[in-house]
Order: C-alpha cells, then sequence, then structure tokens
C-alpha cells in the first residue's frame, strides 16, 4: 500500500494521472512591462494580456480573433441600440464573492469615467449611453445609437467586484488590494520592472490552467531575453528578435512559434500645430509653416521609404509592406489603395515644389523596445529619410517614456502602431478620427490630424448595423485617409515566441502573450 501511494503521488506531481494537475511553475519572459494591474488603465497588448489572466470580461476573443463567451455566456439584440447579456451563474471573485449584474454596472460605469495619463479602456465603452441590472445575473446596455462594434470592444473591459467602491484607485490595484478578479489566475504580487507573479485561482469557474504558479519577467533586450531562455531562466519568451530567428530555428533546445501579426506600423506626423517642435530649417531656426502639414511632404516621406527593404532586411521577412493603417485580412480592408512605392528621385522632387529644395531636419521619435525592432526601424527610416534632404535625427526611447512623449503630443514625427482585431474601424475611429473625447473618438490620434469628411464616414461606420454599407464606409474612409497620409504606414509585423523543448505555445494573430496558451508537449 505504501508504494501505491508513493507511486501514485509522483504520478501527479508529473501530471501522469487523467485529471490532475502538475503543481509546477512558468517563468515567462516578455519585451515590455506591465504597465498597472488596473484593468481599465494602460489598454495596451501587454498590458491586457497579463490583466486578463487575473479578471475576466463580458466576451473575450480566442487566438483566432473569434469573439467567444466568458462571463456572458449569451447576448442578443432587443432592438438596434438594445442588448442583453445572460451572466454566467456560479461565478466567484478571487476573494469568494459571488459575481452578479451588479458587478457588471459598476465595471462599465468606472471604465467610462475614469483618467490616467497611460491612456484608459474609456473609448470601448463610449457608445453605451446606460448599463442596468435587469436581473441577478443579466444587465441590459443601451448605446445612444447604433454601434456594431460593442461585441467586439468589451472583449477589452474587464469585470470587479462592485464592492471595491466608486473611490478604489489604481495605486490599490497595483499594490494588489484591489486586484480582484474572476480569471484563471489570482495576482500575487506586482513588483515594477522586475516580476508580476500569479498563482491558480482554486475557484475559477472554467478548468484549472496547467500551471500553478506563473511568473512574467520584463527583459527589454533581445539578446538577454534569449539568454534567459538557454540559461533555464524562463520558459517562453515573446517577441523573439529577426535576428535570432534563423538561428533558433536550427537550436535542439528551444522552439520557435511564428505567426502572422495584427499590429501595422506606421508614421504619425503632427498635423497641427504651425511651427512643430522638433522640425526646424537646417541653420536650426524653426519653419513656420509647419512642412508636414503639406500633403506634398508627406507624400515625399512616403516615397522616400523603401518598405521592401524595411520588411525583408530590417524586419528580416518578419514583416510585410502596409499601404493603410490596419492589414489585409481585416474586416473594412481597401483593396483599392494603390501599393505604396519608393521613389527618391520622386520625393526630393516633391521637396523642392512643397518650397523645399534643400530640405529641412526633423527628429523621429520611437519606442526601443515596446515593438520588435522598433529602435531598427527608426533608424533605417531616419537614413532614408536623410537620403532625400530631411536630415533626421532618431531618439530612441524606453517605452515608459515614449509612451510619456505620445501622452504629452511632445514630438513631430514619431513611430507608433496599431494592432487590429478583426476590424479596422477601431484604428479609424481611435487614430485617424478627429480628436473628439467626449464622444469617443480620437483618443490616440497622436498627430492631431483631421478631415471633416473622414470623420463623417467613420461616424457612419460606426453606427451602422448592415455589413456590406458598414464596409463601404471604412474603405471610403481610410482610402480618403491614406491619401492624405493622416498617418505614413510602414509594415505589418508577424510575431515570434519561442519555448524550452517539451513546451508548446499556441500563437495568435495578437501579441498578447498568455499562460494558458502554454502546454507540455
Amino acid at each position: 500500500m505504501m508504494w501505491k501511494t508513493l507511486a501514485f503521488r509522483a504520478c501527479v506531481l508529473a501530471g501522469l494521472v487523467p485529471g490532475a494537475v502538475a503543481a509546477q511553475s512558468l517563468t515567462i519572459a516578455l519585451q515590455t512591462d506591465l504597465t498597472a494591474l488596473d484593468p481599465h488603465v494602460a489598454p495596451t497588448f501587454t498590458s491586457a494580456g497579463m490583466q486578463q489572466h487575473v479578471y475576466g470580461s463580458l466576451v473575450a476573443m480566442d487566438v483566432r480573433l473569434n469573439i467567444v463567451p466568458d462571463l456572458a455566456t449569451a447576448w442578443r439584440n432587443i432592438d438596434e441600440t438594445t442588448w442583453e447579456f445572460d451572466l454566467r451563474e456560479g461565478v466567484r471573485f478571487s476573494d469568494g464573492t459571488p459575481f452578479t449584474a451588479d458587478d457588471v454596472v459598476f465595471s462599465l460605469r468606472r471604465a467610462a469615467t475614469i483618467r490616467n495619463p497611460a491612456g484608459t479602456v474609456a473609448p470601448y465603452v463610449r457608445a453605451i449611453r446606460s448599463v442596468t441590472a435587469v436581473g441577478p445575473h443579466r444587465v441590459r446596455l443601451v448605446t445612444a445609437t447604433p454601434y456594431p462594434l460593442l461585441i467586439a470592444d468589451l472583449t477589452r473591459v474587464r469585470i470587479i467586484p462592485a464592492l471595491l467602491g466608486d473611490d478604489v484607485t489604481t495605486e490599490r490595484f497595483n499594490r494588489g488590494e484591489a486586484a480582484i478578479g474572476t480569471g484563471p489566475y489570482r495576482a500575487v504580487r506586482w513588483t515594477p520592472g522586475d516580476r508580476l507573479e500569479l498563482q491558480r485561482n482554486p475557484g475559477h469557474y472554467g478548468p484549472a490552467p496547467v500551471w500553478e504558479n506563473v511568473v512574467f519577467r520584463p527583459i527589454t533586450s533581445d539578446t538577454s531575453r534569449l539568454a534567459a531562455l538557454l540559461s533555464g531562466g524562463a520558459d517562453v519568451i515573446d517577441k523573439v528578435s529577426t535576428a535570432d530567428v534563423a538561428r533558433m530555428r536550427t537550436d535542439d533546445r528551444v522552439v520557435l512559434f511564428p505567426h502572422d501579426g495584427n499590429r501595422t506600423m506606421f508614421l504619425v506626423p503632427d498635423l497641427s500645430r504651425d511651427v512643430s517642435p522638433f522640425v526646424t530649417a537646417r541653420d536650426g531656426t524653426p519653419l513656420d509653416p509647419n512642412p508636414l502639414r503639406k500633403t506634398e511632404v508627406r507624400r515625399a516621406l512616403s516615397l522616400a521609404i523603401n518598405r521592401t527593404a524595411l520588411a525583408e532586411r530590417t524586419m528580416e521577412g518578419l514583416a510585410s509592406p502596409a499601404n493603410q493603417a490596419a492589414p489585409q485580412g481585416m474586416f473594412g480592408y481597401s483593396d483599392r489603395i494603390p501599393p505604396a512605392t519608393f521613389d527618391a528621385v520622386g520625393a526630393r522632387r516633391l521637396l523642392a515644389e512643397a518650397g523645399y529644395p534643400n530640405g529641412f531636419r526633423l527628429t523621429l521619435h520611437c519606442s526601443s523596445g515596446r515593438y520588435v525592432n522598433d529602435r531598427q526601424t527608426c533608424q533605417a527610416v531616419g537614413q532614408m529619410l536623410s537620403r532625400i534632404g530631411i536630415e533626421t535625427v532618431v531618439e530612441a526611447e524606453p517605452p515608459s517614456v515614449f509612451y510619456t512623449r505620445m501622452t504629452r503630443f511632445d514630438a513631430s514625427l514619431l513611430l507608433n502602431g496599431w494592432g487590429s482585431i478583426g476590424d479596422n474601424l477601431t484604428v479609424m475611429r481611435q487614430a485617424l478620427h478627429s480628436v473628439d473625447e467626449s464622444r469617443g473618438y480620437g483618443g490616440f490620434n497622436r498627430g492631431r490630424y483631421a478631415n471633416a469628411e473622414v470623420d463623417r464616414l467613420i461616424e457612419a461606420a460606426a453606427g451602422t448595423i448592415d455589413t456590406t454599407r458598414r464596409a463601404a464606409a471604412q474603405q471610403a474612409a481610410m482610402e480618403q485617409a491614406m491619401a492624405d497620409l493622416g498617418v505614413i504606414p510602414l509594415y505589418t509585423a508577424s510575431w515570434a515566441w519561442a519555448t524550452r523543448r517539451g513546451l508548446a505555445y499556441e500563437a495568435g494573430f495578437d501579441e498578447g502573450t498568455m499562460a494558458t496558451r502554454v502546454t507540455r508537449q
């Protein structure tokens, strides 16, 4: 009997007994750190991915960007502006509090009103006019106008217990005191810049995750992140450097998991100020008017960029050239936008026609470590612009510094990107519509691009349920915005994850890295 007991325990620890979950830890090294444990703050893919381990949402997206149930089991239109959601019964938060419709009401109202310099999820609930509990496990949402993206937007909004109260602060979440959710894990400790520690949530309504303990470690250096994987300091790494991909394919110690991405990278020019802070004449004197406000100058910038070289050399084949602000395959993509061409001679001619035969100086700002090869992309673009007479200085900054710069509108030309979730309407609402905070438009319009006709088309699409008419409006809006070069698209990047031998990662279109997608081979 003693030997049978010992053998059974050994099998449990090895995960060999049907239904048993091995009590093992997983360490994941990420290129960027979590920005906040507050689920309604800093809705970047990295932060949202880590928050998703702790908090649930009404609906979620799988790796193929399909909408799937989470805390809501069913939803329906009562009419064009009224939605009802049936909530999952028997769910408890990680502190044992029962989940009810009141928690949904509280969470959506908080998401609509919270403010934070790092950005919030408020744009994703701006269309909601009212939210009401119509029973302990049913809520009714009413939008101001017909809004086709409501379900997709709700995947970005996490649900927290109403007992936290209206005065709960982001700092309390960051300290872990208020980090209470319905996700598969509970937050143990977050040390910014060092690690986020998670532990399996025994009260989670769904299947128990494979890993009992998970540690996310931010390691910004590609070399150091790979070294952590090879030395056993990490089991999984994200955003594998393109320089390492070819070598890792032949390394028996690791397994590579690449996947087409959903993030299109683009340049964002300052289009609102008469004098832009980082644009000068060659002698250093300010330029008035700001040359970036001229369409001919933006066309010159676009023609100066060899996108094929960026995709094949800078990104080493893990990217495809882009001609619009969302990748092919997303709803609203336009086949009528011509491919972006490379023509340095034509670029210099356009500069001369715009009144800058000798060019000018500018600073190109970008992050270093927020996106795959972001610094290298900036350096390559800077060289291309310099060759047509735009003397370009590249300032690559740590992600936190760069993000603060973007939110302060403290740049003349910057590199940014947007991950589209199955539909290009969100990037147009947030990055190409003029800034209108009260209505939830232009929240991430970093260059203050504005075109009344583009605004009209975006708003028409946002209020149209009919998919044929909505697609036509979105295509027309993207076509006009790209003709204006409100942003200058560069490429759509692919993602690559790597694990130690013996593990597998279920890669998807989104760049979020999930412990729940890591399994044993």
